[in-house]
């Protein structure tokens, strides 16, 4: 099925998941990011408070993801979508309104478990779960709301903070999700849907095809396959690295005497590329196979790393930027294919969740790891980083190698 026959037929699903994607940057480091140093400075904080609440809090949220993600099995989409915005929203008003340090770390706790872990989840667990044909396709239409917001918010963000200051952002983003998207879920997604909930779906695709039936596992096996295991620090790498170089951007532009406007460009460049990719890899995936395809979805990064290091010029921003949205495009729609393949639809929530703990964890180190590395060594610190990927690509391999076999689906040519 095409993407433009799958848009016909599903429009209001992946319309939902789109805004799921789309207003998850509230809560995602590109956003927080933007908003480190006016914090900072207004509340009379030392350079490294911040990255440790942000830190902190992130790395609470990522314990608390599985629980959530248990909930999206047996509760209908609606309803925890639904209390995500809610809490989210109120998040983003305690962000903006309050001076006490106690009470902005829990916002933004929210803030992260909302933003970069629950609604994402939601937007590629439901997607990823309902759609068979064309599942690629299906991630890559809706995925690219992340990709548009990190294109557009970043300047927009910028230019608001400039104008209004900080707090008048967060509640701006605050308005437009009780305004905008708090209601278009209830507008997209009807009470009878088939879409609702993962028990109805696992059983309409069970009718289908046995082989499916067999295939949903639950988290307690996934986690004893040790194709998972090997691919573990693949899946964290993107995340870690994109996590540590965003949220010291100011840091790296000082360093580099880059300006903050150049590094916002080169987060621009980073959508716009990631959006390209976004689209291209859905049809790449559903042709090949996200096993195949996974092979070499990281050498942009590693790539990237090493360029940046390579050349002192500020165009090495936007190189970078460029390469490690290549792909992160791909690999947005590869990570919910793979899954929903190897385990099945009616646990799919409970796995992704698990799995996505050790991707948390990983932006939950990555800041405080770049802050104290680059303030020995951006060099030694970059150089590092580029062995772990080359460590992460390598246990990709072997563990191809070993269960290439079992790993290998049938590449669907629809």
């Amino acid at each position: 099925m095409t993407a433009l026959a799958l848009l016909r037929k599903y429009p209001r699903y992946l319309l939902f998941g789109f805004l799921h994607f789309f207003c998850s940057s509230v809560g995602q480091t590109y956003f927080v990011g933007l908003f480190v140093a006016g914090v900072t400075s207004s509340q009379g904080w030392a350079e490294d408070t911040f990255a440790a609440l942000y830190s902190g809090a992130t790395l609470i949220a990522a314990f608390t993801l599985p629980f959530v993600g248990t909930q999206l099995d047996r509760r209908s989409v609606r309803t925890v979508s639904t209390i995500t915005v809610v809490l989210l929203l109120g998040a983003l008003v305690v962000l903006g309104a309050t001076s006490n340090i106690v009470v902005f770390a829990v916002a933004l706790y929210f803030a992260r478990l909302g933003g970069q872990g629950v609604l994402p989840l939601i937007g590629s667990t439901t997607i990823g779960r309902f759609f068979q044909e064309g599942r690629g396709k299906a991630l890559a239409l809706t995925n690219v709301g992340k990709s548009v917001a990190e294109v557009v918010v970043p300047p927009i963000v910028v230019a608001a903070m400039a104008v209004y200051g900080y707090s008048v952002v967060w509640y701006g983003a605050a308005s437009l999700l009780a305004l905008l998207f708090l209601p278009a879920i209830w507008l997209l997604i009807r009470k009878g849907d088939l879409f609702q909930k993962a028990e109805r779906v696992a059983a309409a695709q069970a009718e289908d095809s046995i082989d499916e039936q067999q295939l949903s596992q639950s988290r307690k096996e996934a986690f004893r396959d040790p194709r998972l295991l090997l691919i573990l620090p693949a899946y964290m790498l993107a995340p870690f690295v994109i996590t540590g170089m965003v949220f010291n951007q100011s840091v790296i532009a000082e360093l580099r005497e880059y300006t903050i406007a150049w590094m916002a460009l080169g987060l621009s460049s980073y959508g716009i590329a990631r959006s390209i990719c976004v689209l291209i890899g859905g049809p790449v995936i559903d042709r090949w196979g996200p096993e195949r395809v996974l092979l070499l979805i990281h050498l942009p990064l590693v790539l990237g790393l090493v360029l940046f290091l390579l050349i002192e010029h500020r165009m090495a921003v936007p190189i970078f930027f460029v390469l490690c949205g290549i792909g992160m495009g791909a690999e947005s729609v590869l990570w919910p294919s793979l899954w929903a393949e190897r385990y099945g639809p009616r646990y799919l929530g409970s796995i992704k969740s698990a799995i996505r703990v050790c991707m948390v964890l990983s932006t939950a180190i990555s800041p405080i790891l770049f802050t104290w590395g680059f303030g020995l060594s951006i060099e030694t610190t970059l150089w590092s980083v580029v062995a772990f990927g080359i460590l992460a690509i390598g246990l990709v391999w072997l563990q191809y190698t070993i269960y290439g076999e079992q790993a290998q689906k049938t590449v669907s040519t629809k």
